[in-house]
């Protein structure tokens, strides 16, 4: 039993890092990340995930039909109250969980299950932890943005322009962010970086602010606006989120991409490496990288 319970500790971990490498479409940028998600998959199922499947065995050893589904409860609901702990990482806690108990209890059903018939029928009652894991990860999401301020920028982009966006926060001597209504308004500007001059990629899109920079709910928004200040808005799959973060100078930034031509899923997801590329070096010109 404990062979077992190793087992499923070792592959669950290692499946679901494999499973963000390939969403992450090997950006280099998104490794360190999976690699802290894997330390912390392995030792969170060998010090925490083994015990809780030998506490299920125990508490559903006497039950009969239902023994899968009460399992399957209590490895998502354990796992759930993990996640209240480590928050960040709570997601991946019940997804870890659920790979856990489907590796644990599918060797259990192949073990002990001789008849071929009966081996398919529980295995579709061990598909039964699925509805539990929607409803914790669910139920994460809502604890965890429900007390978050929304962020309600409107980013004011230049018609026609494709590329990395940067917005600088805490910048001295730079003017706050104006608001319209309940939204912070940013307008960007484009300009020229000399040391990507003739790559294609040199042109850029940047806004510098004394104002902080927020966090909270996403609640942004996006438009082209042409020399008579009309606004188009951009559609979310023309849009590639970045990450965030803050100098040695108290400066943070935040970056993101778009796009008008290469609009989609794809692009939406991953984004396109050579703005990558152009935001590396743009942070590197205003000395942020």
């Amino acid at each position: 039993m404990l062979l077992r319970k190793l087992v499923a500790a070792l592959f669950s971990s290692i499946i679901l890092s494999l499973g963000l490498l390939l969403m992450s479409s090997w950006d280099s940028e998104q490794k360190g990340f999976i690699l802290l998600v894997l330390i912390f998959a392995l030792f969170g199922n060998f010090i925490y995930g083994i015990p809780v499947s030998f506490i299920s065995e125990f508490l559903t050893k006497s039950l009969a039909k239902s023994r899968v589904f009460v399992a399957g409860f209590i490895y998502v609901f354990l796992a759930y109250i993990a996640g209240v702990v480590i928050e960040g990482l709570a997601f991946f806690s019940i997804i870890c969980a659920v790979l856990f108990y489907l590796i644990d209890e599918g060797i259990k059903v192949v073990k002990d299950t001789p008849n071929d018939r009966n081996k398919k029928l529980h295995f579709l009652k061990l598909l039964s932890v699925i509805p539990f894991a929607a409803l914790a990860i669910w139920g994460v999401h809502v604890q965890t943005t429900s007390h978050l301020v929304e962020t309600n920028n409107i980013y004011l982009i230049p018609e026609g322009y494709e590329g990395s966006i940067v917005v600088l926060y805490n910048v001295p001597n730079e003017e706050s962010i104006a608001k319209e209504d309940e939204f912070f308004m940013i307008p960007l500007r484009v300009e020229e970086l000399p040391t990507l001059k003739g790559s294609g990629i040199e042109e850029y899109a940047i806004y510098q602010t004394s104002s902080e920079w927020r966090s909270g709910r996403v609640t942004d928004k996006y438009f082209y606006v042409d020399e008579l200040g009309n606004r188009s808005e951009i559609e979310d799959s023309c849009i590639h989120y970045g990450s965030g973060s803050s100098s040695s100078m108290g400066v943070a930034y935040g970056v993101f991409q778009v796009t008008n031509s290469s609009c989609g899923q794809d692009f939406q997801r991953s984004g396109k490496e050579r703005f990558d590329a152009q935001t590396r070096e743009v942070l590197k010109y205003w000395g942020y990288y």
